[in-house]
């Protein structure tokens, strides 16, 4: 029986503990962190974008696309290529985050909506980078699309995670003229430390040729979710802690009655 007990108090304490690392390497670190963007449109002559990014924290915010939405939804954000920006940049639409710190990188996450009918098409590649200093960067690779219905989600995941203070979504224009982005979510261990911001320029969006931009949804837009995971490291840290003093209280009671 006492070695049961003291058996099963150190099995405790290991699930416990891994159970908090998995947590925090499931953080999403982009989660309400600046960036700058490439391809937001905005007609010629409007005052703002047809699809704007609210207050330029849409993309990492947190809310993602509840499962019946429309493009009307606030949730989504509207890149075009014929945005000036973009069409300089090839087409292709860019979404850099920085995450504020030196931190351990292993998956990417971007997503976004589908409407053919409206000009709304999935990107035709999505490739995911990451940098130490926001200039050099390094490709993480491409990601794999997925989900059905009119949502769905770019995904990659690292055999080995990499060290990134900043990284970017570079999403290339498929069929449809307009790219509708809701969330970039980067999922990893928070480094410590800030990055001074004022260092990396700021990439501006400018206006372009007039486009039709798709005709405003009949229906109302409905309420978003939240989906991001949220940092369980303090409440689990604790845990371990008051676990770890059970086991030495429980291990010296075995001692003791051994003696």
């Amino acid at each position: 029986m006492k070695k049961f007990l003291a058996t099963f108090l150190a099995v405790a304490l290991v699930a416990v503990a891994c159970c908090v690392f998995a947590s925090a390497e499931d953080t999403n670190l982009a989660l309400n962190k600046s960036y700058t963007t490439i391809g937001i449109y905005t007609e010629e002559g409007a005052a703002a974008p047809s699809y704007p990014d609210e207050d330029g924290k849409t993309l990492t915010d947190g809310v993602k696309a509840p499962a019946e939405t429309g493009f009307g939804d606030a949730v989504w954000v509207g890149f075009n290529k014929n945005d000036a920006a973009m069409k300089e940049n090839g087409e292709v639409a860019v979404i850099t985050v920085n995450l504020g710190a030196a931190s351990s990188v292993s998956k990417f996450a971007a997503e976004f909506f589908e409407d053919s009918a409206s000009g709304i098409g999935v990107p035709s590649k999505v490739e995911f980078f990451y940098s130490a200093d926001g200039e050099n960067w390094t490709s993480a690779g491409e990601g794999v699309k997925s989900g059905e219905g009119s949502v769905g989600e770019y995904t990659l995941t690292l055999d080995n995670a990499v060290n990134a203070t900043f990284v970017k979504a570079e999403m290339t224009c498929g069929s449809g003229t307009w790219i509708f982005v809701s969330e970039f979510e980067a999922f990893g261990t928070a480094g410590t430390g800030t990055t001074d911001e004022s260092e990396t320029e700021s990439e501006t969006e400018s206006e372009a040729a007039s486009s039709a931009a798709p005709a405003e949804s009949s229906a109302a837009a409905t309420s978003s979710t939240n989906s991001s995971t949220p940092s369980t490291s303090d409440a689990g840290i604790f845990a371990v802690v008051v676990l770890a003093v059970v086991a030495v209280i429980g291990a010296a009671v075995v001692v003791k009655k051994r003696a």
